[in-house]
């Protein structure tokens, strides 16, 4: 298949094309907004399996979006990280995820937004079931390619995607990371000829929503996704269910079922999830394709063979600004014969509309040996 490039030559020249005079271009340039975030993470682990470390890790994220102009526009948004006091043992056990330091042109792409339909073409951070980019580190993940989401049909959100290159957290050397071939995350697949997404969205049953997603990572794997997810009242309920195939390899699967409730200020949340003995599920491309119920605050693996999961979780919402919670996660890993058990400790507070301070604190039992805490800060302009 022939590979699919976009370049910022060809961007900066739809731009152009699309503008119909100098004067309304200037207007719609003038009219844009500047927005963006800093942020200090800080990451620890105490281990009995592994090395110690503590990082943190600072980002400036500051992008550019202008007006629109005959449903034309464009953005850009530039990251930046480092990690000043980085020990050399945290430098190298973080250098996957936290250690990056440098620049890096993570968004620029032009727009169109006609009726109901919006169509993206270039870099950007996106998110999709089973294609997205994760932000739980200071620097986001991104993707170049072209994006198309569409509402005509009542009640549904239908997203198209073509993605050929992928700009990781780091690039595993020091660095921030760079836009390549390689598709980071569950997988980290090499892909040559780039990977295709489809989902959709539907809520045309009250109360009632349910996902659909496919992703074909070309030559590497395939993986799809489906979720119904019911609310009544302060009840919820939901069932998802992965299925991924790739050569060589049997083709498996993965089903969840999850219940939530709320008791005054307090919201509570039940969920279970196993995965067929064959092998491992690969949920996605990008590590924000993770969308199993029986997620831990820091270090589970919900996607292992032969592995059962479940997880109980109460957060206390202290008002509108703050809650605190604690959520247990245990994995039943019978390919290994191992039982992992996690403990957390976790708390959020808006100190001010553009302000947020976040906190966990993980223990690990059983056949897991680590705890960990992290600490994030977000401001947000």
């Amino acid at each position: 298949m022939k590979t699919f490039n976009l370049s910022i030559a060809a961007i900066a020249a739809m731009s152009i094309v699309s503008a119909s005079s100098a004067d309304s271009l200037e207007e719609a340039i003038k009219n844009g907004k500047v927005s963006g975030a800093v942020q200090a993470y800080n990451f620890s682990r105490n281990v009995n399996s592994g090395k110690d470390y503590q990082i943190t890790t600072l980002n400036l994220d500051l992008s550019y979006e202008t007006a629109r102009f005959y449903g034309f526009g464009a953005k850009a948004t530039f990251q930046a990280a480092a990690s000043p006091w980085a020990s050399e043992t945290a430098k190298d056990t973080r250098k996957g995820d936290m250690y990056g330091s440098g620049a890096q042109l993570s968004e620029l792409y032009l727009s169109y937004v006609g009726g109901n339909t919006t169509v993206q073409a270039g870099r950007m951070y996106f998110w999709s079931p089973v294609l997205g980019g994760s932000g739980s580190r200071p620097t986001k993940e991104a993707f170049q390619g072209i994006s198309l989401v569409n509402s005509d049909l009542p009640d549904t959100t239908i997203t198209l995607a073509y993605m050929n290159r992928m700009q990781s957290r780091t690039d595993g050397n020091g660095d921030i990371g760079e836009f390549t071939r390689t598709f980071t995350g569950w997988d980290g697949s090499e892909l040559e000829d780039g990977a295709y997404t489809i989902a959709l969205t539907n809520k045309s049953i009250e109360n009632l929503t349910l996902t659909a997603a496919y992703l074909d990572a070309i030559d590497a794997y395939k993986t799809g996704y489906f979720e119904a997810a019911y609310n009544f009242g302060n009840f919820g309920l939901s069932s998802q269910y992965y299925y991924s195939e790739q050569e060589d390899q049997d083709d498996t699967n993965l089903v969840g079922v999850q219940a939530t409730t709320s008791v005054g200020p307090v919201d509570l949340l039940a969920a279970y999830v196993t995965v067929d003995d064959a092998d491992g599920v690969i949920p996605g491309a990008g590590n924000g394709a993770d969308l199993a119920y029986t997620w831990s605050e820091i270090f589970s693996d919900q996607y292992r063979a032969d592995q059962d999961s479940f997880k109980l979780q109460a957060v206390y919402n202290i008002n509108k600004d703050a809650n605190v919670g604690i959520s247990y996660v245990n994995e039943d890993n019978k390919a290994a014969n191992e039982e992992y058990g996690y403990t957390a400790i976790k708390g959020s507070y808006n100190l001010t509309k553009s302000f947020n301070i976040w906190a966990a604190y993980e223990m690990g039992s059983q056949d897991a040996k680590n705890d960990g805490m992290r600490v994030k800060l977000n401001y947000t302009f």
